[in-house]
């Protein structure tokens, strides 16, 4: 597992914790507790399909540029990150809110979907609070088709 941690300047307390999954692996739905879910199996083109990003993961540019250059992805983004922002707002202190995000493989699509919402949720928090975002299958090889 790989975590990119968005530390803040305030309070210091993690309010949001994102995951990234892959669907198909074992055990990936019991990452599923609370908060909300975002399936992007049939949202986005999978990177996976292009041999040259087959093997990278959303935490590398051009996949990551990929993934938010499909059609609606940018969309998606915004609304899934207003949600969490929302649901935030909503956890009394010293709780989390959550959300996960799921593909095929949990390499590409929930990687680069999961940091670009991190982003957009820490900064409209203005950098008050941390978000961490926890990448489970990132490192798990690639699945066949």
């Amino acid at each position: 597992m790989k975590t990119t941690l968005l530390e803040g300047r305030g309070l210091g307390l993690v309010t949001a914790v994102i995951r990234s999954i892959g669907a198909r692996h074992d055990g990936a739905h019991d990452l599923i507790t609370d908060g909300l879910y975002v399936d992007l199996r049939r949202a986005l083109r999978n990177p996976a399909d292009d041999p040259a990003m087959r093997y990278r993961t959303g935490l590398d540019a051009d996949v990551y540029d990929h993934v938010l250059g499909t059609p609606g992805a940018r969309d998606l983004i915004n609304r899934t990150a207003i949600q969490l922002h929302l649901l935030v707002d909503q956890v009394p202190v010293g709780r989390v809110a959550r959300l996960t995000v799921a593909c095929q493989g949990g390499r590409h699509r929930s990687v680069a979907v999961a940091e670009a919402v991190g982003r957009r949720v820490w900064a409209a928090m203005r950098g008050e609070y941390s978000v961490e975002i926890e990448h489970h299958h990132i490192d798990h090889p690639v699945l066949p088709a």
